[in-house]
Order: C-alpha cells, then sequence, then structure tokens
C-alpha cells in the first residue's frame, strides 16, 4: 500500500475545502435566524436552535435509526441497481452502438419525465416499497447510463488499437487502460446520484405515505403543521445525502492510494 504524504498545496486545498463550505453554511444560519427574528413566528419560522435541538432529539429515539436505515436501505438498494444495470449497458453500447442507439431514446425520455408524475403511476400498480425503488431506479439509471457511455466512449482508441496490436489480453486491457480511465466518472457520477436518488426515494416516501421512512415523518409532521420537526427531518435527510456524497468521495480516494 502506498504511503499517503500531505504536502503544504495539498493541505491548504484541503483546509479551503472545509473552510468555505463551514463559511457558507454559517451565513446560511445568521440569514434564517435574521428572517426567523424578523417574523416573530416560531411556530411557522422557528429558529435554527430549536431546529438543531429537534434534530439531536429525535436522532436519540430508537425509531429514528429504524426510519432512516429503511431510507437509506432504499436508497443504496436502487443505486446499486442502477449501477450495475447501467454500466452492464453502457460497455455493450461502447462495444455494439446499435444497443446505445436503441437504448439512447429511452434514457432521453426517463430523463424528461417529470418526477412526480412517475411517483404517482408508479403508485396505481406496484406497492409502496417496490414503488419508492422502482421510481429511484427510473431516475438515477438515465444519469449513470449516460456518464458511464461518455467515459467508456471517451477511452483512447489509439492506447486500445496498440494493445490488440501487441496481443494484450482482454482482461489487462480493462485493468490497465479501462478502469484508470473511466474510474473517476465512476466515482464522481456516483456521489452526486446517491444523494439524488436519496432525495427521489424521500419525495416517494412522503406521497405514498411509506411507514419505516424519513419520509413519512416529513408527510406527519407537515400534517399537523409541525414546523419544528418538519425542518429537523428536512435537515437529517439533506446530513445524510451529504455523507453519502462523502462516502462516495472517500471509496475514491482509497482506490486512487491504492491502485
Amino acid at each position: 500500500m502506498k504511503r499517503i504524504t500531505i504536502d503544504k498545496s495539498t493541505a491548504k486545498r484541503i483546509a479551503a475545502n472545509i473552510f468555505y463550505p463551514l463559511l457558507a453554511l454559517s451565513f446560511a444560519l445568521a440569514v434564517w435566524a435574521i428572517w426567523s427574528a424578523s417574523k416573530g413566528m416560531p411556530y411557522v419560522l422557528p429558529m435554527p436552535g430549536s431546529v438543531l435541538k429537534e434534530f439531536f432529539t429525535l436522532g436519540g429515539s430508537g425509531k429514528f435509526w429504524l426510519d432512516v436505515l429503511a431510507t437509506l436501505g432504499r436508497t443504496i438498494g436502487c443505486f446499486a441497481l442502477s449501477f450495475v444495470l447501467a454500466l452492464i449497458f453502457a460497455v455493450l453500447g461502447g462495444v455494439c452502438k446499435p444497443v446505445h442507439r436503441l437504448i439512447s431514446p429511452i434514457v432521453s425520455i426517463l430523463r424528461a419525465a417529470p418526477t412526480v408524475a412517475v411517483i404517482l403511476i408508479a403508485y396505481a400498480f406496484m406497492t409502496k416499497n417496490s414503488m419508492a425503488i422502482t421510481v429511484g431506479f427510473l431516475v438515477a439509471f438515465p444519469v449513470l447510463y449516460s456518464a458511464f457511455y461518455s467515459a467508456i466512449d471517451g477511452v483512447d482508441r489509439d492506447l486500445i488499437d496498440m494493445a490488440k496490436l501487441y496481443g494484450v489480453r482482454p482482461i489487462d486491457r480493462v485493468r490497465f487502460i479501462y478502469l484508470p480511465q473511466i474510474a473517476p466518472t465512476l466515482f464522481d457520477t456516483s456521489g452526486a446520484t446517491l444523494s439524488l436518488t436519496l432525495k427521489v426515494i424521500v419525495a416517494a416516501e412522503i406521497l405514498t405515505n411509506i411507514s419505516l421512512s424519513i419520509g413519512n415523518n416529513i408527510q406527519i409532521s407537515y400534517a399537523a403543521f409541525e414546523i419544528t420537526p418538519l425542518l429537523a427531518w428536512t435537515l437529517i435527510s439533506i446530513v445524510f445525502s451529504f455523507v453519502l456524497e462523502v462516502a462516495a468521495a472517500l471509496f475514491k480516494k482509497i482506490w486512487e492510494v491504492t491502485r
């Protein structure tokens, strides 16, 4: 395993990556606090402190983790299915162009379809859990397929031709030519798509009232007009969306260090 070293420029970049998000968050919280104070109506727009208190209160309950883990399970399962199928079809499309021409219009239609309409249509024919995963797949698959196909299609053809000329085995071509060139796209797209999938899954949970879920708690808070829990559960969704993106970035960094 390679030894990890951090030079001054890398340290500055890491510090900047921490400082600026914290600065943006501080600014957003300040605007929120000023706006809430100006309204003077905590039941309509509570102070950030109240929402954060509710956030940590919810985190201390057992049912909270059941709800969160159920939503994360749907998200990760949906993403894994989308990732595998998108990669398979992207490889097939890269090898055989008619496959890409066949799939491309379908991907375009799925990308253009309104998410809420897809949720409502799927809800009419499926159970709640399978519907949430299906809707997440229909949103995530087009994004992943387009990115994966572009990465595979953009691999240096001169290197491929040279490898064939010298009799390099197909498995070695994949390992030493294709994988190093497409891996950054796989990781970067996966992080953003994981976050997107979580948002779509939560939206499906809100509209269909899936019992164990983040979305159901958002719906219950909205129906009771309890703004503080509503904002706290929304913050929970944002936090775990960020956690998924960070996890994808961490896997990318591990791959870069160990390859």
